[in-house]
Parts: structure tokens; C-alpha cells; sequence
């Protein structure tokens, strides 16, 4: 009777198998890593271009808006009101003739005030008919509620930047309170737009030739010695913002971190604070436009 001896493993093979799946495990758990933090990184990538592109269009669709429908009756007792205007890092800003501003601001973050009114219902004016609306979203009408008569612009939208409770910085609109769904003149609301907006920065296009094209873009501060009639003046708006994303070291993969237009000299892009995020290494953008104004005011002798 034969007998066939049992081979089995070594003390060196089994220590070599066992470093073998170290080394295999180790890899996986650090491809696992890396997928993880690219997916987390494009994530916050697509937020932070989602941000500045809901900011753009919030910002450029209220100033399309401005001056509807157009100057106020010179009866007005808001006739003068001018349809956009602004002041330059302003922090805690009010609602005037102009923003009045409580301190500077966040990024030494401008303050926007843009005034319109809306469409109402053609048997009833105060009611919106749901074809325009403000930065919250609501409807605006065509009167405020008790008029017998337009009366100067409906409705005023403040935009700035302040710090949210978590101490991120947002964009912030102020726009009038509303009873039962109408503008009634009884307040304000404030509410937050997009988050992570560390710097506005407005530029104001003038006319001074009353062709209707700017013939410089003027900061609020520039404008402020002219008086408050230059502003009817603005036919045109350069606004720049600067957005930051939410996950440390989100910038350092990829050419595109820190892409954005390149400051130019007396634009708003060059107004921006430089980059101070309390986490280094987040991925931050700067997004800026230029709009035109549909419903700038025709520059008369005795405002201009």
C-alpha cells in the first residue's frame, strides 16, 4: 500500500500570501480614496458653477426688470427715484433714495438697489397676474394694494452679501413684504439667494452724451459727488462675483480651480477683494457680466 505525503504551506509563503493581500488591499482602499475625493471635488466643482451662474442670472434678470414700465409720472412723488443705484462696500445697507450703508462689507462687498414695478390683473392691478416677479420669487403687480393710482415703482430689491448663521458668506435680497400675496408697503423681508458669494463688486455704465450706450463704468463712490440725478443716467451694469466652494482642497486638482475672467483695470472683475477664505485650499471662481439696461430713463434737463 502506497502512501502520498500531504504538502502544505510554509512559514515563508504563508508570510508572503498574507503580504500579498496587504498590498492588494492597500491599493483598493486607496483607489477607493481617490475615486471618492475626485467625485467629492467635481461635486463641489458643479456647485460652485451652479452658485455663480444662479447669481449672475438673479442679478441680471432684476436688472432687466429695472425701471418697468418705465419713468414714473412726474406727479409722482417718486418721480426722482432713479431705477438702479448703489453704494460700494456696504455692509448692514438700508433702503433710501441711494443704499445707506451701517458698515463695510463683507469682501468689501457693494450693495445693489434696483426698482421696478410688475403686471397686475387688467380688473385689478394690485393683484400680479404672475408675469414678473422679485428676487423672492413672488409675483409682482402693477400697483401696490390700496392705491388708486401708480405711485412710483412697486417694488425694490436691495442684493448684498452678509455672513449666514454657520458664518459662510451668501448673497442677500431685500424685497417688500407682502399680505395674502400682495405688495401692501407695510415692510421688508430679507432672504437668502446663493451661498458662498464672498464678494459683489457693481459697476455703473453712465451716458453722458444721451446716445444711449455707456461712456464709462463709474463705481457708486464715483457717481456719489455727481448727485443722486446721475443716476438716471445708467444705462448699462458690470457686476463681478466671487464664489467659493465648501470643501477644502477642492482646488488643488484640475487647471480649472481657480478659473475666471482676468481683471482688467477699471472694471468691476478688478474692484474684487482678493481671495481670503478661512480654508485653504477651496475652490474658488469669479463670474461677471455685463448687463443692459431695457428700461433705462431717458436723461432729462431737470434731473440730469
Amino acid at each position: 500500500m502506497t502512501w502520498s505525503a500531504s504538502k502544505a504551506f510554509t512559514l515563508v509563503e504563508l508570510l508572503v500570501a498574507l503580504l500579498l493581500s496587504f498590498i492588494v488591499a492597500a491599493a483598493a482602499i486607496a483607489a477607493f480614496h481617490a475615486t471618492h475625493t475626485a467625485y467629492l471635488t467635481t461635486t463641489d466643482r458643479v456647485l460652485l458653477e451652479e452658485r455663480g451662474q444662479r447669481a449672475l442670472t438673479i442679478l441680471s434678470t432684476l436688472l432687466r426688470q429695472s425701471g418697468w414700465p418705465g419713468e414714473p409720472s412726474s406727479a409722482s412723488p417718486h418721480a426722482a427715484l432713479p431705477a438702479v443705484s448703489g453704494a460700494d462696500n456696504c455692509g448692514q445697507p438700508a433702503i433710501g433714495a441711494v443704499p445707506s450703508c451701517g458698515k463695510a462689507g463683507i469682501g468689501r462687498s457693494d450693495a445693489l438697489l434696483v426698482r421696478f414695478s410688475g403686471s397686475g390683473l387688467p380688473a385689478a392691478p394690485a393683484q400680479p397676474d404672475e408675469t414678473m416677479t422679485d428676487c423672492s420669487g413672488y409675483a409682482v403687480a402693477a400697483r401696490t394694494a390700496g392705491a388708486d393710482a401708480h405711485s412710483g415703482y412697486v417694488a425694490a430689491n436691495l442684493l448684498y452679501v452678509a455672513a449666514g448663521s454657520d458664518g459662510v458668506p451668501q448673497l442677500l435680497c431685500r424685497y417688500p413684504a407682502r399680505r395674502s400675496g400682495v405688495i401692501d408697503g407695510s415692510g421688508w423681508t430679507s432672504g437668502a439667494l446663493v451661498r458662498g458669494v464672498e464678494s459683489l463688486q457693481v459697476r455703473y455704465g453712465l451716458d453722458t452724451d444721451d446716445d444711449g450706450r455707456p461712456d464709462r463704468f463709474e463705481t457708486a463712490t464715483e457717481i456719489q459727488p455727481l448727485g443722486e440725478a446721475a443716476w438716471q443716467r445708467v444705462v448699462a451694469v458690470q457686476i463681478a462675483i466671487a464664489v467659493r466652494g465648501d470643501r477644502p482642497g477642492s482646488a488643488a486638482a484640475g487647471p480649472a480651480s481657480g478659473a475666471g475672467p482676468l481683471p482688467t483695470p477699471g472694471t468691476a472683475v478688478d474692484d474684487l477683494a482678493p481671495a481670503a477664505t478661512p480654508q485653504p485650499g477651496t475652490a474658488r471662481r469669479v463670474f461677471s457680466t455685463t448687463v443692459r439696461l431695457r428700461n433705462a430713463p431717458r436723461c432729462q434737463e431737470s434731473l440730469c
